[in-house]
């Protein structure tokens, strides 16, 4: 703790202190990595729309824990002590850090936790603790946690200052041509959606449509942003040559506190869509934030050696037996 030593804590001293649940998407910023290798091979798991999930976190406030093992003031410890970020470190030697300000805001709901859905964390995900940090970056909720000091640079290591949550510029296919340090790493997410069902809407489609025939699917999916930014549209088209938008319902996540919406939002949309020479449909969709930041179109400008950070608009093909 700042100006105070060392404070050790049990899991039983961090089950004795007040607890908080919170409900919390976590995404992968390598999440549609594959998006990009469409255009140039990237370094990476070749992710589709699948490296993200959602459940319930229980466990401290990280504010209150840093409180309690004597910090102080965070804005004293920044201003006048030069400590400007919180670093974590995890049994398997893993080190992440994130800003004095993230970490401190009590609105910022960073936790330390010992639960998943209501039980003990599992092995895989970090049991007995972990971090959580809502809004941002998977790589910051580091498992495993064992360790968390304040300090006034960010931690070493790869997953924190390396290349692998740099986003490099879309001209350097090698490394070594910039300077990796001097590039901030991955922490907020972009505004992002994926489309998870699409289904004929019953008695609009024909047994065997033809081309030219105007379909009209079902289509569903998840929209997320990262920053606790909440989710206020998302667009869904089957006709994007005409520019054919519409907005789809917002369902459950639509009514998370504002500047707080740390899990994504459900949505669903009665989509018309336009018949293909191949026999196929195209269902496009993009999510808008709270501060209307909004998908591009292609990932082909987005491209980075390593593949991070593809929020481009989701596309679905739905090809018809003729």
């Amino acid at each position: 703790a700042y100006n105070k030593g060392k404070v050790r804590l049990s899991l039983d001293d961090l089950k004795s202190m007040p607890k908080e649940e919170i409900v919390m998407t976590m995404q992968c910023s390598g999440n549609r990595r594959s998006g990009y290798n469409v255009f140039n091979k990237t370094s990476g798991t070749t992710w589709g729309q699948g490296a993200i999930s959602t459940a319930k976190w229980g466990g401290v406030r990280l504010s209150e824990l840093l409180k309690n093992a004597g910090m102080g003031d965070p804005t004293e410890a920044r201003d006048k002590g030069g400590m400007e970020h919180v670093q974590f470190g995890a049994v398997d030697g893993m080190k992440v850090s994130i800003g004095i300000e993230k970490a401190t805001n009590p609105y910022g709901d960073v936790m330390v936790c010992y639960e998943m859905n209501g039980e003990d964390l599992p092995r895989d995900h970090g049991y007995p603790i972990r971090l959580i940090v809502p809004g941002y970056a998977g790589v910051r909720s580091l498992k495993w946690l064992n360790s968390i000091s304040i300090s006034n640079e960010e931690a070493e290591g790869p997953w924190q200052r390396g290349l692998n949550y740099k986003v490099l510029p879309p001209n350097v296919h090698d490394a070594n041509e910039v300077d990796v340090a001097k590039m901030p790493s991955c922490n907020e997410l972009s505004v992002s959606s994926g489309i998870t069902t699409v289904e004929p809407v019953e008695g609009s489609l024909a047994s065997s449509p033809n081309v030219g025939d105007v379909v009209v699917m079902r289509v569903s999916g998840w929209a997320f942003a990262g920053g606790g930014r909440n989710i206020v549209r998302v667009d869904v088209t089957g006709d994007v040559s005409n520019h054919a938008w519409q907005s789809a319902t917002l369902k459950e996540g639509s009514d998370q506190r504002y500047g707080r919406g740390w899990a994504w939002t459900f949505w669903e949309a009665d989509v018309p869509a336009k018949v293909q020479g191949d026999g196929s449909i195209h269902i496009y969709c993009k999510g808008v934030d709270m501060a209307f930041n909004s998908q591009p179109e292609s990932a082909v400008d987005q491209w980075n050696v390593r593949g991070l950070m593809n929020n481009s608009w989701y596309h679905r093909t739905i090809l018809f037996n003729r």
